[in-house]
């Protein structure tokens, strides 16, 4: 396929990419959100169920954008900072 991203693109990351990234929540107290670049729900899914086993997390739900865009946001609230 000639309009097809390379393969590869999935799952390495370029030099100026972060694996993972913080940004804590203005609203809501004591949760943020972290995005991992180039993982899919296979990961997303199994930290937010280890996530829910601990009982200090409220809250771990986890969304992927687009199909097509490797990145998942990972929202977590917790009941102490």
């Amino acid at each position: 396929m000639a309009n097809a991203p390379e393969r590869s693109s999935a799952f390495i990351l370029d030099d100026d990419e972060e694996k993972i990234e913080y940004q804590a929540d203005t609203k809501v107290s004591n949760a943020g959100t972290f995005t991992f670049n180039k993982e899919d729900h296979t990961v997303a899914n199994l930290l937010r169920m280890q996530l829910l086993r601990d009982p200090a997390v409220k809250f771990a739900g986890y969304m992927h954008p687009h199909p097509l865009i490797h990145k998942i946001n990972l929202k977590v609230q917790t009941s102490t900072s």
